[in-house]
């Protein structure tokens, strides 16, 4: 029995040996029962908060990404809210979704302007992005719930998830800016000069044959299929366009060899 005791600790082990020698003794009465019951509460969560800082460190050896509730709450006033970004991915998906099919026969005469901005346009979205997604994993560890190898969160994944929103960013304004070109334009008849023509592919799904067209001084490849009225047009040949008219540029719905 006293090996047993013993086993518990020495604090443990002289409260319950304090508590036997007051009930041998029949002293053993409510408010010393209350005493050594209070002392044995307090080294019980002495003992656990131990624990838990043990666990604590073994937890932050096993896996360096882990924070502290207070290095988490500092993070977590740098990281956007969740609520910005659905429209902002929302907005960028739909961009490219257009640029895809309104923007396949749309030519944005600011494609020159905004073609220059875009080293400097996409070196700071890079730069912007990868700081908000390092604290947003940092706060909320996203990626590490789904890819808990660090090298693969840190070198595969998070890059990609940078290149990827910043490409979303860069490249939705083509299809933004031809869906509003369509929508508030007027319908015109325009003439346009043809830059190339690329030979008729069957084999391709998206389209079959394109050409380059020029409106205004600006270039845009457009899809002829189902927009020829006629004979295809040579290279360096002007032809008209029927299509709606805009400040943005020109939305092509028909080509007729003149």
């Amino acid at each position: 029995m006293g090996d047993a005791i013993d086993q518990l600790g020495p604090e443990v082990a002289a409260l319950l040996r304090e508590g036997m020698e007051l009930e041998r003794q029949g002293h053993l009465d409510t408010e010393a029962t209350a005493r050594i019951e209070a002392r044995l509460q307090a080294i019980y969560e002495a003992q656990q908060r131990v624990i838990s800082v043990q666990q604590q460190h073994q937890q932050a050896i096993k896996d360096p990404d882990a924070q502290s509730p207070r290095h988490k709450d500092a993070y977590e006033r740098w990281t956007v809210p969740k609520v910005l970004w659905t429209p902002f991915l929302a907005a960028g998906v739909a961009g490219l979704l257009l640029e895809v099919t309104v923007g396949r026969g749309f030519i944005w005469l600011g494609n020159v302007a905004y073609s220059s901005t875009m080293p400097v346009s996409l070196l700071v979205l890079f730069t912007v992005l990868a700081v908000v997604l390092y604290l947003d994993e940092r706060a909320n560890h996203s990626l590490r719930s789904r890819h808990p190898t660090g090298w693969v969160r840190w070198l595969v994944m998070y890059p990609t998830l940078v290149v990827f929103c910043a490409g979303l960013v860069a490249f939705a304004p083509w299809g933004w800016a031809a869906a509003i070109g369509w929508a508030v334009g007027m319908p015109s008849r325009v003439d346009v000069r043809v830059a190339s023509v690329q030979v008729h592919d069957e084999r391709k799904r998206n389209c079959n044959q394109s050409a380059q067209l020029e409106f205004k001084g600006a270039t845009a490849r457009i899809c002829l299929d189902g927009r020829l009225a006629g004979p295809v047009p040579a290279a360096g040949e002007t032809v008209a366009v029927s299509g709606r008219v805009s400040l943005l540029g020109l939305h092509v719905r028909e080509i007729h060899v003149k």
